[in-house]
């Protein structure tokens, strides 16, 4: 069974349902664009959006699920993906964020992903402890066994930000002021992490694409205003 990660790009349009970003639109037709779209995307690669769960900014609570294909809705930050549940697509709505998948297989040899969303409230409150903790516990396997990816995001020089918004000690190392701006390197902050978790180096896969100057993603801090998917699914062979 394969672990796939792939995204949607702006030529599929803006996935989302948030009315920010269809001001004029109806909820009904923003509710039936978003069905279109993602229907569209999923079946380049032979997935069904009936079978989708979505994981977005909403999902704040700093705990972890198990996904299940009888239930759609989901309010924890860190969800459990099994490879004995194929074809179960978990699609991430981002823009600068980056999405972080972790995997391992358990003492049957199958594999077990969890997947957050690297916003910075999530970072402060634990969202990659919790990753691993969870994933430690479903797999019996520990944290330098595990592997890594940490999807696209501003690179530092384009990431600024408010300095007591990154105000804490997961980001200490990772920020730096010239002329009264703070710039923040999320990649490091969130490599410094693993770190401390025991990640070996050598597991961890960056996606060094930058959000703000790709022409692939959008980017609120690049003013290309909508939201992109991240796609994690379990399938026979690989899409």
């Amino acid at each position: 069974m394969k672990l796939n990660i792939f995204h949607s790009s702006i030529t599929d349009g803006i996935m989302s349902k948030d009315k920010k970003y269809f001001k004029s639109v109806s909820k009904e037709d923003i509710e039936a664009m978003y069905y279109l779209k993602t229907k569209r995307f999923l079946q380049k690669y032979n997935l069904s959006n009936e079978d989708m769960i979505v994981l977005s900014k909403k999902n704040k609570k700093i705990e972890t699920r198990v996904v299940t294909k009888n239930q759609k809705d989901y309010k924890e930050a860190v969800l459990m993906l099994k490879e004995t549940t194929p074809n179960l697509p978990i699609l991430v709505e981002t823009d600068d964020d980056p999405v972080i998948v972790a995997s391992a297989e358990d003492e049957n040899n199958k594999k077990v992903a969890v997947i957050g969303l690297a916003t910075i409230d999530n970072l402060k409150n634990g969202l990659i402890h919790e990753m691993t903790e969870s994933l430690m516990k479903e797999t019996d396997k520990a944290t330098f066994e595990m592997t890594f990816y940490i999807g696209p995001c501003p690179a530092k020089e384009n990431y600024v930000v408010d300095k007591e918004e990154v105000n804490h000690k997961i980001f200490e190392k990772a920020i730096e002021t010239k002329k009264g701006i703070t710039y923040l390197d999320i990649r490091y902050a969130i490599f410094n992490e693993l770190y401390y978790e025991i990640v070996d180096p050598n597991n961890i896969y960056f996606d060094s694409t930058d959000t703000v100057t790709s022409e692939k993603y959008f980017s609120k801090i690049g003013n290309k205003q909508g939201q992109h998917v991240a796609c994690v699914v379990f399938t026979d062979e690989e899409v």
